[in-house]
């Protein structure tokens, strides 16, 4: 689909897919795209926990995000309003988690990311990633709560060891184990040209970058996405499957970047 605001300046080819994979009885990842006035916003969430609880705290942190979104004051920043509406949403994970006996310590991943104007603004938590590919670099933005990417990061463990060790599914944070998370948060200007992916681990726990890559340089969003979900599978499906594409067709430059960037 795409998304042109009311200046005719910003225009996004933009799809999505959730598959439940080859392993898994149910799918627990949840994807969500909500057009605002500003631009688009779109998310991946990944959930977790027994009794298909996993599959409540997706789909509840994304009702949440899109919910406190557009209810959001204007006068706040696109960076507040969106950390705002992730911190609600783990809010909402986390008190279903406490009060309903079946759903205890349930939880999800969650990146969330907004396109406005000439801008990216992304809140994440957990191991959902967004890479961008502009030109022939293909760059991962978000870093994994992860206990093999901290090992990583201490050098204790090489990316190559982390990719196959047996606790890289582990995660040090993510939505509705915690009362106040901590959120990242990445604001980055954007071009024409530019392609943002979304995916579960469920896409990059099996593909290697250089193979998402390869399907994302040579394809729209719809082709890429249908693309990764069947390359997915043939490798394995052992997770859920979510992948989101942005292609960014047309943006202002950023000299022309609106009051609200400002956050006035």
């Amino acid at each position: 689909m795409e998304q042109t605001d009311k200046a005719d300046t910003l225009e996004i080819d933009f799809f999505h897919l959730t598959d439940v994979g080859c392993v898994r009885e149910v799918n627990e990842d949840a994807v969500g795209f909500w057009p605002h006035d500003e631009g688009v916003l779109f998310a991946v969430a990944d959930g977790l926990g027994g009794h298909n609880a996993g599959q409540v705290a997706s789909s509840l942190a994304l009702e949440t995000l899109a919910r406190e979104m557009d209810g959001a004051p204007r006068r706040l920043s696109l960076q507040n309003r969106l950390k705002r509406a992730m911190q609600a949403a783990n809010l909402e994970v986390y008190q279903k988690g406490m009060t309903v006996p079946e759903l205890r310590r349930m939880g999800t991943t969650l990146t969330a990311s907004l396109i406005a104007a000439s801008t990216l603004v992304t809140v994440h938590i957990g191991d959902t990633r967004l890479y961008l590919l502009r030109g022939g670099d293909f760059t991962q933005l978000t870093k994994d709560h992860t206990w093999v990417w901290e090992q990583v990061e201490y050098g204790i463990l090489t990316p190559e060891e982390a990719r196959v060790h047996p606790r890289r599914h582990v995660l040090s944070r993510c939505l509705g184990h915690d009362l106040i998370p901590s959120i990242d948060v990445l604001t980055m200007d954007i071009r024409p040209g530019d392609r943002l992916i979304q995916c579960s681990d469920g896409v990059h726990g099996m593909l290697p970058e250089s193979e998402i890559a390869g399907i994302f340089k040579e394809n729209r969003p719809e082709a890429a996405c249908m693309a990764i979900v069947k390359r997915t599978r043939e490798a394995g499906g052992e997770d859920n499957i979510s992948v989101q594409a942005a292609l960014v067709i047309s943006c202002p430059p950023p000299a022309m970047k609106s009051w609200w960037r400002l956050g006035l």
